[in-house]
C-alpha cells in the first residue's frame, strides 16, 4: 500500500532520487512503527528537503503532525478542507511546491492508514472488554455450579449413607420386602447422583440442539446444488439433540451427504431413538448402487468416534450403514413441529 503511493510522479532528474529515498524511509518508518510515526517522519523530511522553518500535515483544519515553528491553525478556504502538507514560510511555486505536492499525496495515504489503525485499535479494546466480561461470567457460573453441586450432593450422600447402614444390619434385622425397598432406594440414589454429575459437569461444547435442519439442508438437492438423488427422509417429531462440537456434527452430515450423492442410487434416511439406550440411530439405506469405498468408511467411522458415537455396516441390508450418536439429554424433549 505505502510502496505504491508515490509511483508515477516525476519532479526532476536531479531531485527525484532524493525524494524517492525520503519517501522510502518514511514508508519504512510507518511499516515498523505505525502510520502516525510515518506522518511525523514525513513532516520532518518535508522540512529538511525544503529548508523551511516548520512543517505540518493537516487533515482539514486539524493538525495531525508538525515539526519546527508552525502557525496555530490552518487558514480557511475551500481547498483547506483537504489533507495537505504545509511548510513555513510557504513555497507556492517551483521545485519545493512539486516536492510538497508529492509528499502530501503520500501523507494522504498515511492518514487513511492511520484511520484504519485507530479503528483496529478501538475494535481490539472492545474485544478485550468483551473477553474480560465473558471471563467474569464464566467464573461466576463456575462458582454457582460448584455451590449447586454441593447443595444437591450433600443430602443425597446422607441418604445413601443411611441406606448402606441399614443394609449392613446396623439398625437390626430386615425383612425381605424392606431389604428390596432399600436396594431400590440405593439404586435410585445412584441414578440421581449420576444425573447430577452429568447435568452439572463443565460444559465443553454447546453441541447441536436439533440435527434435523442440518440433515434437510445436506440431503435436499436444491439446497446442495448437486446432482439430483432420490432421497426419502424420515425424521422424529422432536429435536434430535447431539452433544459435541457443532463443527464436527456438520462435517459428519456433509460426509454422509457426499457418500449418498456418490452412490447415485435411491436412498432412504431415517433417524430414530434406540429405545432407552440414550442413542440416536441414523440409518442410511441405499437401494442398489455401489458399496461404500473403504476410504469413505474410515472417514465416517473417524467422524462418528469424534462425537463419541459409532458406525455399523449391517450385512443384511447390503448397501447401507447405521450411525450411532449419543443423545444430549440436557435439551428439552417436548414435541414440536418437524
Amino acid at each position: 500500500m505505502l510502496a505504491g503511493a508515490w509511483t508515477g510522479w516525476r519532479i526532476g532528474n536531479a531531485s527525484d532520487a532524493g525524494v524517492e529515498q525520503a519517501l522510502a524511509e518514511v514508508a519504512e518508518r510507518a511499516f515498523r512503527c505505525g502510520a502516525r510515526a510515518g506522518l511525523e517522519s514525513l513532516v520532518r523530511e518535508a522540512q529538511r528537503m525544503t529548508g523551511a522553518s516548520g512543517a505540518a500535515f493537516y487533515d482539514g483544519r486539524v493538525c495531525v503532525a508538525a515539526t519546527g515553528v508552525v502557525t496555530a491553525t490552518r487558514a480557511r478556504g475551500r481547498m483547506r478542507r483537504r489533507p495537505a502538507l504545509v511548510v513555513w514560510p510557504e513555497r507556492p511555486t517551483g521545485r519545493d511546491a512539486r516536492v510538497l505536492a508529492r509528499m502530501s499525496a503520500f501523507g494522504t495515504v498515511l492518514l487513511a492508514a492511520h484511520a484504519r489503525e485507530s479503528d483496529a485499535a478501538a475494535r481490539h479494546v472492545q474485544l478485550l472488554k468483551t473477553q474480560r466480561r465473558l471471563e467474569r461470567r464464566v467464573v461466576n457460573q463456575e462458582h454457582r455450579r460448584s455451590r449447586a453441586s454441593h447443595d444437591l450432593r450433600t443430602p443425597l450422600m446422607v441418604i445413601k449413607g443411611y441406606v448402606d447402614m441399614m443394609l449392613k444390619g446396623t439398625a437390626g434385622g430386615l425383612t425381605a420386602p424392606i431389604q428390596r425397598y432399600l436396594e431400590r432406594l440405593r439404586r435410585s440414589a445412584d441414578d440421581q447422583s449420576a444425573i447430577i454429575e452429568r447435568r452439572l459437569a463443565k460444559v465443553q461444547d454447546e453441541g447441536v440442539e436439533d440435527l434435523r435442519p442440518l440433515l434437510r439442508t445436506a440431503f435436499i438437492p436444491a439446497a446442495r446444488g448437486q446432482r439430483i438423488v432420490d432421497t426419502t427422509m424420515t425424521l422424529p417429531d422432536r429435536p434430535v439433540a447431539i452433544p459435541g462440537s457443532r463443527d464436527d456434527v456438520e462435517l459428519l452430515v456433509r460426509a454422509l451427504a457426499r457418500a449418498v450423492a456418490a452412490s447415485g442410487a435411491p436412498t432412504a434416511v431415517r433417524v430414530e431413538a434406540a429405545g432407552d439406550a440414550g442413542v440416536w440411530q441414523l440409518r442410511v439405506n441405499i437401494r442398489g448402487g455401489k458399496a461404500l469405498p473403504e476410504k469413505t468408511v474410515m472417514l465416517l467411522r473417524h467422524l462418528t468416534q469424534r462425537l463419541r458415537g459409532g458406525l455399523s455396516l449391517p450385512e443384511e441390508t447390503g448397501n447401507g450403514w447405521v450411525v450411532h450418536l449419543p443423545v444430549d439429554d440436557t435439551v428439552p424433549v417436548a414435541p414440536r413441529e418437524s
